[in-house]
């Protein structure tokens, strides 16, 4: 019998007989199926039934292994996913600026993601002009990007093509995979620092766990629930964050920290509304502080740093 077809039974059986794939078993049927040994429909009954079971770390993490044996390694230093999109009550995609400040500051960030134009949000692709961010249309240009700029942002339909395939069954299918969570955790800049945004419940620690699962002890990720399950961290809520570290996941408890008194930049470059200029603050500086967690792993100090690259840039460049 054919991996794929082992592994449908495996997760299909009835209440008592089914159970998760291993690690091994999730890379070897996603290996298969990225070789084209198996086919669309096929791949797709087998995520369905994950879904309603709900995937399990050693289920992504071996998809996600299988993926990074073709995706590019790129020299980054921050990997930052952007797939949900932001609903539009939630406020424009601010954890752009977040990242462009934290490659004006010397680090080099991989942005990636998917454009859902179904879902009616909105997408960080959609704003990359207005911070002089550039689209690469390959790994290649996105390297030279990073070299050049420190900050790129790669479609993912650029280094992983039959992960956007597979994205798309949800409008097919009428349901979300597992591969959402998947292409969050490619990584294709071979980043050691990376956040996670994630919206359901329980996938906070899914994704640190993954990062540990998976064995890239280098890769230090922090996952929390992101404004509209975007990496875009949330300054008005308190919230469990995970960590994936060399010696396993941690969490960590951070409560609600909104400014009052911040500096603001004279024109905001997505020209937010006045009503909502403290709220565009908070989210930027809580993001670059919840990235900067990532490498410091001291909320406070990461914090102290976000905010003065944000007062800097307030007084330079957004003056």
């Amino acid at each position: 019998m054919s991996a794929i077809l082992e592994c449908i039974r495996t997760v299909g059986r009835g209440e008592r007989g089914r159970k998760p794939l291993t690690f091994e078993q999730a890379y070897q049927v996603m290996d298969e199926y990225l070789d084209g040994k198996s086919g669309d429909d096929q791949m797709a009954m087998l995520l369905m039934l994950i879904r309603v079971q709900n995937e399990t770390k050693q289920e992504i993490a071996g998809f996600v292994k299988a993926f990074q044996s073709r995706v590019p390694n790129l020299g980054a230093d921050i990997d930052w996913p952007c797939y949900a999109g932001k609903r539009k009550s939630a406020g424009q995609p601010w954890h752009l600026l977040a990242a462009k400040l934290l490659a004006n500051s010397g680090y080099k960030v991989l942005l990636h993601g998917y454009h859902d134009k179904p879902a009616g949000r909105l997408h960080a692709q959609d704003y990359l002009s207005v911070l002089d961010i550039e689209l690469a249309d390959s790994p290649d240009i996105a390297k030279q990007l990073l070299d050049e700029k420190g900050i790129a942002y790669l479609p993912l339909n650029k280094f992983a093509p039959q992960a956007e395939t597979m994205i798309g069954w949800k409008n097919r299918y009428g349901l979300r995979t597992p591969i959402n969570t998947v292409v969050r955790a490619l990584n294709p800049g071979g980043a050691k620092l990376g956040l996670r945004g994630s919206f359901h419940p329980g996938f906070q620690q899914l994704h640190a766990e993954v990062e540990s699962e998976i064995g890239l002890t280098r890769h230090a990720v922090v996952s929390f629930k992101g404004q509209s399950g975007e990496s875009e961290y949330n300054p008005k809520v308190s919230q469990t964050v995970w960590v994936s570290t060399p010696s396993g996941v941690e969490s960590h408890y951070w409560t609600e920290r909104m400014l009052t008194d911040i500096p603001m930049p004279k024109q905001c470059l997505f020209n937010t509304d006045a009503t909502e200029m403290n709220m565009m603050a908070n989210t930027v500086v809580s993001t670059m502080a919840a990235t900067l967690f990532a490498e410091i792993n001291d909320y406070e100090q990461a914090f102290e740093k976000a905010y003065q690259i944000w007062v800097d840039y307030c007084r330079d460049a957004g003056s």
